[in-house]
């Protein structure tokens, strides 16, 4: 039997009506919106859906609370198994993963077939770059001829990856082959630009996203042509604050919300890591001033409404899940959006960028019911994602407290109990 559930009284922050919430009642039912009755003069009645149960439902009393499309983090490295629960504990119901391999493909399908507990994952390949002696221990995939680019090709559509990843350091004369049998292919490329030639000859070219604030040139008359390009922006710039954070103003890892409910072997490497990543910047005395990356990204956004959030975790400082609220917060404090455009950039704008706007980011009859029942208004302060009652994921939910549970359990777990992804080389990723 098909369980029947009715959200009632519940405030609906469509993400499809604007800075608005509609009162009334969510039906839903087999892993879709079957029915939304709004009230008038406080009865419930007029809406959308025929819906007709054959069933009793199960009633979900959502007085004073407001329900808003499962989150995207639309920047993550979905690596340890782990990360699963402690997205659904944030309200994060999809994710756009960053750096896809055979074992994220197999993920991916293990979630949507109701067998592994986690985000929906939507992917990219892996990451493709030229030689970059920059970055130590470089575990990206390097491409030197036409021929490594038809088997990053290769391997990428073969594993239902979605988009071409790349890294800056790629030959120009190569990249552009790149780009244009990526076209040929309907295989949209993101990631970090170019070090090598004119970004606006990417933009030409159809470059799909660029991924952080640090990766847009420094020429505002460049970004604004790429932002009029049609180019998609996902800013991550929470983690690029964790350089001037932790590298040269002490913040310290322990100091941070929900770190000790990592599991304690997740805790010591992020410290270690932690440790050499300022090591590093220190002896390179990398000091940028933040102010002017920050105006980078503020240009973008006077020009376009292309923006993802997205949080890069699990970046050392960058809790999975938890970091969503942090980014943004800093999407409506630094870079000056407003609630609702910063909860557009969690919802229905990553759902677009991704090709799945008919199915997630907005609250419609027949849309996909991946919800999240909050405590609070996030058109009043949009920190109150983090006031979570509820959170639905197609035919699966769970209480607040129920995920708690599971994230205390999460803490305890040893390394040995975690699945972690391998890379091209066989280790480990994370």
């Amino acid at each position: 039997m098909v369980r029947v559930t009715v959200l009632k009284n519940a405030d609906l922050l469509t993400m499809n009506d604007g800075p608005v919430t509609k009162h009334g009642d969510l039906w839903i039912s087999d892993g879709r919106i079957q029915k939304i009755d709004l009230y008038e003069n406080g009865v419930a009645g007029s809406g959308a859906g025929e819906f007709q149960p054959d069933e009793t439902p199960e009633i979900i009393d959502c007085t004073g609370c407001v329900i808003v499309p499962g989150l995207i983090d639309s920047h993550v490295h979905y690596d340890q198994s782990y990360m699963g629960d402690f997205f659904l504990a944030s309200g994060i119901t999809s994710v756009r993963s960053m750096r896809g391999f055979e074992g994220h493909a197999r993920w991916r399908d293990e979630i949507l077939a109701g067998k592994r507990r986690g985000p929906y994952i939507y992917s990219t390949g892996p990451v493709y770059d030229g030689d970059d002696p920059t970055i130590p221990d470089n575990d990206n995939v390097i491409i030197h001829t036409e021929e490594d680019v038809e088997e990053a090709i290769r391997y990428t559509k073969s594993h239902g990856f979605l988009w071409m990843k790349t890294y800056p350091s790629i030959e120009p004369e190569l990249y552009l082959y790149l780009m244009r049998r990526c076209r040929q292919e309907g295989l949209p490329v993101c990631g970090h630009m170019t070090k090598k030639m004119d970004d606006r000859i990417l933009a030409d070219e159809g470059y799909f996203c660029c991924e952080h604030t640090s990766s847009l040139p420094s020429d505002p008359e460049t970004i604004r042509y790429l932002a009029e390009s049609g180019m998609w922006f996902c800013p991550t710039h929470v983690v690029c604050e964790t350089l001037p954070d932790y590298v040269w103003n002490g913040k310290q890892l322990k100091d941070l919300p929900h770190y000790m409910d990592l599991p304690e072997c997740v805790r010591t490497h992020w410290e270690e890591s932690n440790q050499v990543i300022i090591a590093n910047y220190r002896e390179l005395n990398v000091h940028p001033d933040f102010q002017t990356i920050i105006d980078r990204g503020k240009t973008f956004l006077k020009y376009s409404n292309n923006v993802m959030a997205g949080t890069d975790c699990p970046y050392p400082g960058i809790v999975p899940g938890f970091a969503m609220a942090d980014e943004l917060e800093k999407l409506v404090d630094v870079y000056g959006m407003t609630p609702y455009d910063a909860l557009c950039a969690a919802t229905c704008s990553p759902a677009r960028h991704m090709g799945i706007g008919e199915q997630k980011g907005r609250i419609m009859v027949g849309m996909d019911s991946d919800l999240v029942v909050l405590g609070g208004n996030p058109l009043e302060n949009v920190g109150n994602v983090r006031r979570i009652k509820w959170v639905f994921q197609g035919t699966r939910f769970w209480s607040d407290e129920a995920l708690q549970q599971l994230l205390a359990a999460d803490g305890e777990i040893k390394k040995e109990e975690i699945e972690y992804i391998l890379g091209a080389d066989g280790r480990p990723l994370g």
